[in-house]
C-alpha cells in the first residue's frame, strides 16, 4: 500500500483542551476510517487541526502505539496500524475466552428491561437481513450489534473485564471483518442472536455460554475463512 500523508481536518467540533481530548480526537477519527490504514500522521498537521500545542499530540501518539492503533517506524513517523489476518485471529481468541464467560454471568443477574432491548435490537438485525445489503443498512447492523454484545457483557458484572473486551472491539478490525460478511452470515448471526436471549432469558448459565461460544465460533469461520479463500496463491 503507498504511503501518503495524511490530509487532516479539524476532528471535534470544538478544540480539545487536554491530552485525554487529543487521544479521544485522533482514535475515533481512526475508529470512524477519517484516517486509513498505513497513512501518516504528523504530530504539526494535528496540532494546527485540534487547536493545542505538539506536546499534547505527541503523548496522545505515543499512547496510541502502546494501545496498538497507531505504529511507529523509525526515520519515517507515526503511522496508522494495518491490521492483518493475525490481529483478527488475536481478537477472535481473545473473544471466545471472555465473552462466554461475561455471558454466562450475565445469565445471572441480567435484568428484564435489558432482555427485552436485546430483543429489539434482535428483532432490528433479523429484519436489516431481509433487506438488500446498502453502506446504510450494514451501518445500522453494526450499530445494533455492537449495542447487543454491550449490553450482555456490561451485565457479567466484571468491569476489568469488559472493559478490555470493548477496548478489543472499538478497533477498525471489527468493522473490517464484519464487512466479510455474506447474506447468508448475516442472516444466521441473526438467528444466532434470538438463541442468545432466549438462553438469558432461561436464567441458564451454561447454554447462555455455549450459545455465545458458537457464535463467535461462526463469526471467526465466516471471516477468516473468507479472508484466507481471498489470499493469491504463494
Amino acid at each position: 500500500m503507498a504511503h501518503h500523508e495524511a490530509s487532516l481536518h479539524t476532528i471535534p467540533p470544538e478544540p480539545p483542551r487536554s491530552a485525554d481530548d487529543v487521544y479521544t480526537a485522533i482514535k475515533d477519527a481512526v475508529t470512524s476510517g477519517q484516517y486509513g490504514p498505513g497513512q501518516y500522521l504528523r504530530e504539526e498537521q494535528l496540532a494546527k487541526s485540534l487547536g493545542v500545542s505538539r506536546t499534547p499530540v505527541r503523548e496522545a501518539l505515543r499512547r496510541l502505539d502502546a494501545d496498538g492503533w497507531v505504529e511507529t517506524r523509525p526515520n519515517y513517523g507515526v503511522r496508522v496500524k494495518m491490521w492483518t489476518l493475525h490481529d483478527a485471529r488475536e481478537i477472535f481468541e481473545a473473544r471466545l475466552l471472555v465473552e462466554p464467560y461475561l455471558a454466562g454471568r450475565a445469565s445471572l443477574s441480567i435484568g428484564a428491561s435489558d432482555i427485552e432491548r436485546l430483543r429489539t435490537l434482535a428483532d432490528a438485525m433479523l429484519a436489516i437481513t431481509q433487506q438488500p445489503s446498502t453502506p446504510e443498512s450494514s451501518e445500522a447492523w453494526f450499530t445494533a450489534n455492537s449495542e447487543f454484545h454491550a449490553i450482555i457483557t456490561a451485565a457479567g458484572n466484571n468491569a476489568r473485564l469488559d472493559r478490555s473486551l470493548r477496548s478489543m472491539k472499538e478497533t477498525p478490525l471489527i468493522k473490517w471483518t464484519f464487512g466479510t460478511y455474506s447474506d447468508e452470515d448475516r442472516v444466521r448471526s441473526a438467528r444466532q442472536h434470538f438463541e442468545i436471549v432466549r438462553a438469558l432469558e432461561q436464567r441458564n448459565a451454561a447454554w447462555t455460554e455455549a450459545a455465545m461460544r458458537c457464535h463467535i465460533l461462526a463469526a471467526e469461520s465466516a471471516v477468516l475463512d473468507r479472508r484466507e479463500g481471498e489470499r493469491p496463491p504463494s
